[in-house]
């Protein structure tokens, strides 16, 4: 019996043998069939790659985000390719075997068997990679932690009991009150990130409400938090694309900041009980109350102990000085532990001397609250001694010319360049530019004494609600600035003493009509917006009685400008989205510094502009009906330092530059501008005369595109040259160029270039030339049908073998159908790349594989390589 056993159990074991043994012998016979099938699926996993990467390179030339799962197939296609690539080496070195005549039948064997490994790999990735999306539109807001956060038991137990709200099924809506200033918003912000942290919700929704909420408004900051365009017009069409974009989502929190009253969220677009949570802060409990919040819950002042350190983390003193620690004790008592006061005097005291520290307790404890409206007296007087203790008249202006935009807005400092440059405050500027560093120190100013917050960008900042309430109280006392700004003002106001102002601010607002004329001869400055649709008429007269007036910044009107011949005064002249019928008398201005008419209907610029002979700034951006700019008018702005007309505007430049009366201006004139330091324009390669070179300039945006082309449509880069202000880098971007010649200039500073369907270009860079290239930062070429290579020698230069290029800054290399492609230099030449991040090349038939390998140091290197599939 045992016997049987052990030969059946023998016998089994054999089969099993036999089986493994065949199946391993099959690799063998097997081999070119897994070879050609392993071929196969690398064309086809290829040509999946190149569908996705279209998706992905549109993606990021529209500033979207990848899905995580497309981004993770990309990274295990580029590895697998990667390995393919090393198989096809493998077997190109050893084609005998391939043949059949290699005696190498382990390698055979080992191959073979890789192949089919491998082919089901590249099997599976064709498959997941039939993406139903791949991009989608970013949140606006991301979440960062607040510098002013500070955990303390007071607001640990505040911040834990939303969080179990949070995770709470059973609750739809969470109330968060208390006093302004104690620090609603931030702990708002401070659970967005922590429930996103932990995934309780993958999406979260903030909008700003404010005391005058705005529909439109709300439901375009929450568009803008999802990556939602809303295209329809009424709020009822805009609500519900937002319901049903929200409706059923369990993982979106909607954060609805500073609710002052109840709101209709139906009307807003907002579904209640139906899968999103909203979190709701508000000053009054009353609000929590009414708008059916299941969970309210308060958020107290500091206690005493939790103030004083705050104060002292904000004024940098330590427990090494007695005498400061106990005066630091009794200011911080008077903030009465609102955090924005406290926040606000520690950093107004930082590093001053104990004589100023007594002169403000004596001031805190001596003031008289006056009665402002929505600001608690306490914050009042704090801010306010905040404002006081600004170090000039200077900073004290720029921080009221931020009250006059609307509540919770993000301020444009070219904005305030433009303003205070108009108002004087930058006098001992020789340029713009000058002007401009003296702005951001001023800014920096102010946020270090936390009047002014952090925007999304470096050129924008914010005003919190409470400092700008204050703001606005301060400059209508002291009858500098009269704002009634983002209200929805319809009609002109109707307050008493108007005409005892220096500045009125009624931007953001839909004014339908205008009077005929006005009185203040007081008034400096006027910024106003019209109603969205059709403009308002703006009578001949609407000016005459202004005549102190510096800055004006009209937006959305219709008007001839007759009036503002009487405007002797005017140094800033914004006219945004206006149609303007006759723009000679603005000729007349003669004190005029800037000159902007961005998107205005204007189809000639009148010649009489070039007797401005102050104007320092001229912006055309967006004038896409701008047909003639007269010969000679811009050589005429002597004392031009920057000059925007961007891609949607005039690009007939005259190639001849004769100065006949019926031409254009050439670029010739640019040449004629010596202070001139930068430029943004489209022009036509046919309008570059051949001898012609840009002249030096500091910053510059330039497109050689030709008429009927839009790079917008490319599919081949990213969006690197959007519209910017005027703290722009220096980027070129061309199409159908047939040489570089005439940018040897600029060369020496140039960050981003950018050339496609440039067909007459066998080269793009001599080596001199590449030389200069010192600052390239991002080098995208594509779609030139005869480019071969990046860099050639110079002309009549002999080659020395091994001659060497650097190009230390650049980080971004791609290279896009480029059939004839052989290689970035031609000859002996090679390069160094230190701080290359990124390298791709897509369809480019004829380049070396060998052209992607290379040694650069840096850690974060992410090299994509693609070649043409055969």
């Amino acid at each position: 019996m045992a016997t049987e056993i052990s030969n059946g159990a023998l016998s089994k074991i054999g089969e099993y043998l036999v089986e493994a043994t065949i199946h391993q012998v099959g690799y063998l016979f097997r081999f070119k069939s897994n070879v050609e099938s392993l071929m196969n699926e690398d064309k086809n996993l290829r040509l999946a790659l190149d569908r996705v990467q279209l998706e992905v390179t549109i993606a990021e030339r529209n500033a979207e985000d990848i899905e995580k799962d497309v981004q993770e197939w990309l990274d295990e296609v580029r590895d697998i390719i990667t390995t393919v690539q090393k198989v096809e080496e493998e077997m190109q070195a050893n084609k005998t075997c391939l043949s059949g005549l290699c005696p190498n039948l382990a390698w055979r064997y080992r191959l073979s068997r890789k192949a089919e490994k491998m082919t089901g790999k590249l099997l599976n990735l064709v498959n997941r990679g039939k993406f139903d999306r791949v991009r989608h539109i970013p949140p606006g807001i991301k979440f960062f932690s607040s510098t002013d956060f500070v955990q303390f038991e007071s607001t640990k137990s505040t911040f834990a009991k939303i969080i179990e709200a949070m995770k709470d099924d059973k609750i739809n809506m969470v109330g968060l009150y208390g006093m302004r200033g104690v620090g609603k918003t931030t702990m708002a912000t401070e659970v967005a990130k922590k429930v996103l942290e932990l995934g309780i919700f993958k999406e979260v929704v903030f909008a700003a409400v404010s005391q005058n909420p705005n529909v439109r408004n709300i439901q375009g900051q929450m568009a803008d938090s999802l990556g939602l365009k809303l295209d329809e017009e009424s709020d009822a069409g805009r609500a519900g694309r937002l319901m049903k974009r929200l409706k059923g989502k369990k993982q979106i929190l909607i954060i609805l900041d500073d609710v002052w009253e109840k709101l209709v969220l139906e009307k807003i677009g907002v579904p209640f009980g139906d899968g999103c949570k909203i979190l709701v802060t508000t000053r009054r409990k009353q609000v929590c109350h009414s708008m059916g919040c299941e969970s309210q819950i308060p958020l107290n002042a500091l206690v005493e102990e939790e103030g004083l350190d705050l104060f002292k983390r904000n004024a940098c003193i330590g427990d090494e000085l007695p005498t400061l620690n106990d005066l630091a004790k009794e200011v911080a008592r008077e903030c009465k532990g609102l955090p924005l006061a406290i926040v606000t005097i520690g950093s107004a005291l930082k590093g001053k001397p104990i004589d100023e520290w007594n002169v403000v307790l004596k001031t805190m404890k001596n003031s008289k609250f006056v009665n402002v409206e929505d600001v608690d007296a306490d914050i009042y007087a704090l801010l306010k001694l905040s404002y006081d203790y600004l170090k000039d008249e200077k900073t004290k202006l720029l921080f009221l010319l931020c009250s006059l935009y609307p509540e919770d807005y993000e301020i444009p400092l070219g904005d305030l360049v433009i303003y205070g440059k108009g108002l004087g405050l930058f006098e001992d500027a020789n340029t713009i530019e000058e002007a401009r560093s003296q702005l951001r120190v001023t800014i920096n100013h102010l946020k270090a004494s936390c009047l002014l917050l952090d925007g999304r960008n470096e050129e924008l900042v914010k005003m919190h609600d409470i400092v700008r309430d204050v703001a606005v109280w301060i400059a209508s006392e002291e009858k500098k600035f009269f704002s009634k700004a983002g209200l929805g003002l319809k009609q002109w106001p109707k307050d008493k003493g108007l005409e005892q102002y220096a500045g009125i601010s009624l931007m953001a607002n839909e004014l339908e009509v205008l009077p005929v004329s006005l009185a203040y001869p007081k008034l400096e400055t006027l910024l106003l917006d019209c109603k969205f649709m059709g403009g308002v008429e703006v009578s001949d007269q609407f000016f005459v009685e202004m005549k102190a007036l510096k800055v004006v910044h009209l937006r959305r009107g219709v008007m001839s400008v007759k009036s503002l011949q009487f405007l002797t005064n005017l140094r800033s002249l914004c006219l945004h989205d206006c149609t303007l019928k006759d723009i000679s008398s603005i000729g007349t201005l003669s004190r005029l510094e800037i000159l902007s008419l961005r998107h205005c209907f204007i189809d000639e610029l009148a010649k009489e502009l070039g007797e401005l002979g102050e104007l320092r700034q001229l912006d055309l951006r967006d004038c896409r009906w701008l047909r003639r700019i007269p010969a000679n008018v811009i050589r005429s702005l002597s004392q031009l330092e920057e000059l925007y007309i961007g891609k949607y505007c005039f690009s007939n430049w005259d190639v001849e530059g004769t100065g006949a009366e019926t031409s254009n201006a050439s670029l010739y004139e640019l040449n004629s501008l010596s202070h001139l330091t930068m430029l943004s324009l489209r022009i036509e390669d046919k309008c570059i005369p051949k001898d012609f070179t840009f002249p030096k300039l500091i910053r510059y945006h330039i497109s050689v595109l030709p008429s009927d082309y839009g790079m917008d449509d490319s599919p081949y880069f990213p969006s690197h040259f959007s519209e910017t202000s005027s703290q722009g880098h220096r980027e070129i971007r061309g199409s159908r160029l047939t040489s570089f010649n005439a940018f040897k200039e600029v060369c020496h500073t140039l960050q981003t270039l950018e050339v496609s369907d440039c067909n007459a270009l066998t080269c793009l860079f001599t080596v001199s030339l590449a030389r200069s290239l010192m600052q390239l930062e991002i080098l995208f070429v594509g779609n030139c049908s005869l480019m071969k290579h990046i860099v050639v020698a110079d002309n009549n230069m002999p080659v020395r073998e091994g001659s060497h290029i650097v190009l230390p800054k650049l980080t971004k290399l791609a290279l896009s159908v480029l059939p004839n492609f052989m290689g970035f230099y031609e000859g002996s030449y090679y390069s160094t790349w230190p701080s290359l991040l990124e390298l791709t090349i897509h369809e480019c038939r004829n380049t070396s594989p060998s052209f992607t390998v290379f040694e650069a140091p840096g850690k974060n290197k992410k090299f994509v390589t693609f070649y043409h599939s055969n």
